[in-house]
């Protein structure tokens, strides 16, 4: 059971009087997760927006083909803190994965539906929850903000080699494909640079693709198509696409 005076601090209910806390006591699920589970993953249908009871739940961005791990950890959640936002924002998919990382974790979990419900019969109650998320949503972004300013690198690096021979044999139309991948992914973690050539003049335009943990792979004689290919089945994918690989 969801208690009104566990609710009363949540930062989303602030400022709520005590029928409209009822309101919200009546969509709520307990839910209980040990170490190491998966509450949802990043993609899937948002259903539901979660509050911390007890315990704490990380946010990550999971690599195609590899363990969850520590590092991926955007955002840590802890008691009376919301996640899962997603729900109430089209075009409603998480956007992260979420995890617990205590021993034990319990959630208060509110379904979609009934929240929109609840809103729709008191319009007064929704304003004042959308503009607590706002408010909420503000102060993660800016945390966000200070914790990309911090890192010294990206996960994935995507080099394309634009000396003169790269150039003269297509690398900035190269370029400008992966720049449209990479407009069309929400991924946060991928970064695209320029380099001089490799000295494998014949093999232009070069590609280098690094993902942290895994040895550099060099794509030989790119062009859009192959550009756009290498996107999607090595970087979200996770399947080098080895008949492009330079020998």
């Amino acid at each position: 059971m969801i208690g009104l005076d566990f609710l009363e601090k949540v930062e989303i209910f602030q400022n709520l009087d005590k029928e409209q806390l009822t309101g919200v006591q009546g969509c709520c699920q307990a839910r209980q997760y040990e170490l190491g589970a998966r509450l949802f993953g990043e993609g899937e249908y948002a259903s539901h927006i979660h509050i911390v009871k007890r315990g704490q739940v990380d946010l990550r961005f999971d690599l195609p083909g590899r363990p969850t791990s520590e590092k991926n950890t955007i955002s840590s959640i802890s008691e009376y803190k919301v996640f899962g936002w997603s729900c109430l924002v089209p075009p409603y998919k998480y956007s992260l994965s979420a995890y617990c990382t205590a021993k034990t974790c319990e959630v208060a979990s509110i379904e979609k539906a009934s929240l929109d419900a609840l809103f729709e019969k008191d319009p007064g109650l929704g304003y004042r929850v959308l503009s607590n998320m706002a408010i909420v949503i503000g102060k993660r972004f800016k945390q966000l903000e200070k914790l990309a300013s911090g890192l010294p690198f990206s996960l994935v690096k995507i080099n394309v080699h634009m000396g003169t021979c790269g150039i003269a044999a297509g690398a900035r139309e190269v370029m400008g494909a992966l720049m449209d991948e990479m407009a069309r992914t929400d991924r946060q973690d991928i970064r695209a640079e320029s380099s001089g050539c490799l000295g494998r003049c014949s093999t232009e335009p070069n590609v280098t693709v690094e993902i942290e943990g895994a040895d550099p792979v060099v794509y030989q004689k790119m062009n859009p198509a192959r550009m756009r290919q290498v996107f999607i089945q090595h970087i979200l994918g996770g399947r080098i696409q080895t008949e492009f690989v330079l020998e």
